[in-house]
């Protein structure tokens, strides 16, 4: 079934003005309900991409969300469809895993702090799917890098957002918390979540995305499904790696070896 696009950009442009450096010019459209994975070298604006995409930060060009015009959402209105998770965040308090769950629900609840049955049940959910209701106690001080990125990634499920946005959120997980939180975003899309996460990973990128962005130089190579972005021709001429690119026997998707 042909989805609508959820996120369209044209003409999109951002320029650093220390630097000069620019992203764009980008048009494309992102597929509401699907999982989109941005990926590209190191440099190549991929995180750039997704800051301007969840309004982070702000460039030339015209941007829509779910039909609307991104502009004309109110910061509520933005923070009740919209979630972000950066790759690293600077923990200011010490809550426990449970109380940073709860700050996703701020956006629904407002200024009172009271957290119906609903909330809790919400927040409920996202502990038990992010695999940290054992932890709901532990204070983030005393968690693993990974156990915290886990720790933050209830609190925007606990959003409810309509759109999700990830920026290399599994760099400090383990092998088993990788594929973990890929089968967590995976089912958000299964559920008509559009998730869009940037990320160096190219084959759980393959493996779990419906869609791939390459990014490099400040632009958009290609995009599509894994199979026609992933290719040991567009592979080796981007990131200039020995690799070879074979196929799951099982998935069918594209996996990314090294050449000795």
């Amino acid at each position: 079934m042909t989805t609508a696009p959820a996120i369209v950009v044209e003409d999109t442009v951002f320029t650093y003005a220390k630097t000069g450096w620019q992203f764009g010019p980008v048009s494309l459209a992102i597929q509401g309900g699907k999982m989109t994975g941005l990926i590209g070298p190191n440099g190549s604006g991929k995180s750039t991409f997704l800051s301007i995409l969840s309004r982070r930060m702000h460039g030339r060009g015209r941007m829509t969300l779910l039909g609307r015009a991104a502009r004309s959402f109110s910061a509520r209105e933005w923070a009740q469809t919209v979630a972000y998770l950066p790759q690293q965040i600077v923990i200011e308090y010490d809550f426990s895993v449970e109380e940073t769950a709860a700050f996703g629900r701020f956006p629904h609840s407002g200024m009172t702090g009271f957290l119906t049955h609903h909330d809790r049940d919400v927040i409920e959910r996202c502990l038990e799917e992010t695999e940290m209701a054992g932890l709901r106690g532990r204070l983030l001080s005393e968690l693993s890098g990974g156990e915290r990125q886990r720790a933050h990634l209830a609190a925007v499920l606990a959003q409810e957002p309509r759109v999700l946005f990830l920026d290399e959120p599994t760099t400090a997980l383990d092998i088993h918390h990788q594929i973990a939180f890929h089968s967590v975003l995976r089912g958000c899309a299964d559920n008509g979540i559009t998730v869009v996460l940037a990320t160096h990973d190219l084959t759980l990128a393959a493996q779990f995305c419906d869609e791939l962005v390459l990014v490099a130089g400040g632009t958009v190579k290609r995009s599509g499904p894994p199979t026609e972005v992933i290719t040991q021709d567009v592979i080796q001429d981007v990131y200039g790696a020995n690799v070879s690119v074979i196929t799951h026997p099982q998935s069918g998707k594209p996996v990314v070896v090294a050449n000795r």
